[in-house]
Formats: C-alpha cells, sequence, structure tokens
C-alpha cells in the first residue's frame, strides 16, 4: 500500500523521520503515522508491504543459514553487548591508527545528509584490519540494485552485522534527488533471502554462516506506532534492534511498551541495543529537542536504566571527536559499573 501524500512514497510507513507526527521533508503532519494509530489487525502480516523484487525471490527455495559467531553476539545473548559508533571526522581528518576498543564497530551512512565517506568501504577496510563491524546502509539514496551490492559486499567480506535502514531525507543538507527504492522492512526481507543463500536473479550461492541482521526501533515514538513499525521489521527477518538515540529515562521505560505492542502482529523476540550519547551536554540536548528527541537524564541515570531492564546491550556514540578516547574511557567505565 502506498500513500500517495508520503514525500517518501513508502510502502511501510512511517519512517523514523516524522518525530511527534511532523514529516522531517516538509514540515507538515505524517499521514502514515494518522494512519498506524488508527490502524488495528489481529494477523500481523498485512502491516508488511513487500517491494516486488522481494515478492519474487520468495518463490526461490531457501535454507536456514547460522549467524556468523562474534564476541559482539556471545555478549548479546547476555544481555551486556557493546558497541561504538567508529568516529568518522577522525578518519576523514587523516587518522589511522585506531586501537581495538573490545566493541563492535558500527559505521554510520551520511547522516543527516552529510556527504561522509562509504560506511561499507570503511567497514571492509576495518574488518581487513582485525575489527568486528556492522556498516549502517540506508535506502536514501540507494536503489533495490546498490542495495544488493551493498548486502553482497557484507557476505563476501564476512561482516559481524549490517544495519538496515529507510534513512533521512537526503536533500537536508544539500541539494539531492532522493532514492527510496527500498523501505527498512523490505531490506531486511531482502537480506533476510540474500542471506538464506539466494540471490535475486535466482542464483544460488553456498553460505556457512551469514551476518545479523539489524533493524531500528525509536523509543522517542508513541509505544502504539512504533510498535508496529517494530513487528514489520521482526516480520521480515531483523535478528536484533538498535534503538535510535535515547537522552532519557522516559524513552527507555518506553521500549517494553513497545515490545508489548509488537508481539500483538509478531510473535518474534529479538535483544535490544539502546543507542546512547556521551556526553551529553547542554548544546547537544537543545540540537536533540529540535529533533524530537525527548532528553532530561543523565548518562549515568539512563545507563542506570538500561540495565536494570535487562536488554541486550549498549551502542555507545562519542560526540567529542577532541579528546575521543578520553570520552570513551569514561563512558565504559560508567557503562561497566552500571552494568
Amino acid at each position: 500500500m502506498r500513500i500517495l501524500s508520503c514525500p517518501k512514497d513508502l510502502l511501510n510507513g512511517p519512517c523514523g523521520g516524522a518525530l511527534n507526527g511532523v514529516c522531517e521533508v516538509d514540515g507538515r503532519p505524517c499521514p502514515w503515522v494518522h494512519f498506524l494509530e488508527r490502524f488495528d489487525l489481529l494477523d500481523g502480516a498485512p502491516l508488511l508491504v513487500e517491494h516486488p523484487i522481494v515478492i519474487e525471490m520468495e518463490r526461490f527455495e531457501t535454507e536456514e543459514v547460522k549467524l556468523r559467531e562474534s564476541e559482539f553476539l556471545r555478549n548479546l545473548r547476555k544481555g551486556k553487548a557493546l558497541s561504538v559508533e567508529f568516529p568518522l571526522k577522525l578518519f576523514e581528518k587523516g587518522r589511522r591508527d585506531f586501537e581495538n576498543v573490545n566493541a563492535l564497530y558500527t559505521i554510520p551512512d551520511n547522516p543527516l545528509g552529510y556527504p561522509h565517506l562509504s560506511s561499507t568501504a570503511l567497514a571492509t577496510w576495518l574488518k581487513i584490519k582485525g575489527f568486528q563491524v556492522m556498516p549502517h546502509v540506508t535506502g536514501k539514496d540507494r536503489n533495490a540494485l546498490a542495495i544488493i551490492s551493498e548486502l553482497r559486499t557484507a557476505l563476501e567480506f564476512e561482516f559481524e552485522g549490517v544495519l538496515l535502514t529507510t534513512g533521512d531525507w537526503p536533500g537536508l543538507l544539500l541539494q539531492t534527488k532522493p532514492v527510496f527504492d527500498l523501505d527498512s522492512p523490505n531490506m531486511v526481507k531482502l537480506a533476510k533471502l540474500m542471506f538464506s543463500g539466494v540471490l535475486p536473479t535466482g542464483e544460488r550461492i553456498e553460505l556457512r554462516e551469514r551476518p545479523f541482521i539489524a533493524a531500528t526501533m525509536n523509543p522517542n515514538y508513541s509505544a502504539k506506532v512504533e510498535g508496529k513499525r517494530v513487528a514489520r521489521k521482526l516480520i521480515a527477518g531483523a535478528d536484533v534492534l538498535f534503538t535510535q538515540v535515547v537522552a532519557s529515562v522516559e524513552a527507555v521505560r518506553r521500549i517494553p511498551e513497545i515490545l508489548r505492542e509488537a508481539l500483538r502482529y509478531s510473535s518474534v523476540e529479538v535483544p535490544i541495543v539502546v543507542s546512547l550519547l556521551y556526553p551529553i551536554t547542554k548544546d547537544l540536548e537543545g540540537i536533540l529537542r529540535k529533533m524530537g528527541v525527548k532528553t532530561g537524564s543523565s548518562f549515568e541515570e539512563i545507563v542506570e536504566e538500561v540495565s536494570s531492564l535487562e536488554l541486550g546491550g549498549i551502542n555507545l556514540i562519542v560526540f567529542d571527536e577532541n579528546s575521543w578516547e578520553k570520552r570513551l574511557e569514561e563512558a565504559f567505565d560508567i557503562i561497566k559499573g552500571g552494568v
């Protein structure tokens, strides 16, 4: 189903750019939010509308392939997983000597439309250096063919995981044409099929193990809307959910509510990794509030709340490129004390 007034022309909306029900593109009320608030079915299948490529691939026989074992996955099962967003700006300034932080490196894909280097290219470089990696792959500026190529790259270079999202509007910073050929649930479904040994062309590939498939959850959305968005991704085949940035205890407490709502439409349960910013400064709080993210809690309070809920782990984003290693160590100490 398509809602013609959606600027991204999504099959499965809303995307993550409609906080407080307002579209990030044109500032109007998001038509998808209104639709999902009123939408109520006992059967979850109608929630997910599949792209023609995905529908065609489902005709082929697939087989379950085991997840690639990693330190991150082992810790995820214990509820103590830790990932760190790679400091892109340090790399782009010429830095190449990065220490092993004993955590999975996540590599963002041009957030807010800023042109950084390719997330999968950087993930390949880091993987060759011996790091655990999970690049973000978004649909904002890739058609289905390009996304298929990125997923094949993840298979061939044995990435630990991939995080698949619809993505920000690419024209927020530069005047550029959006794509949005696939939304995040269809990207997840596409990855699930490819990681089962089937290519969209019908060709088969031999796989002994595969990357995990990560999708996102936004605790800053209402539980009623976000629960349905999460259910779609679980129906599609996500192995783990990473939250969007959380900056308040209130948002953390909404996670169980969202999961209860999702269970009305899908019986699948997966681990949740909560994304936290450090340090949370007054200036950063102001930026987050403008983006619709609830603030008001200290980093320590949020870590304590996350630990009390026994979720899958924490994804750390250090927001200080001048003292990145120092801030990273500080955050690690707080997290270890709270877990």
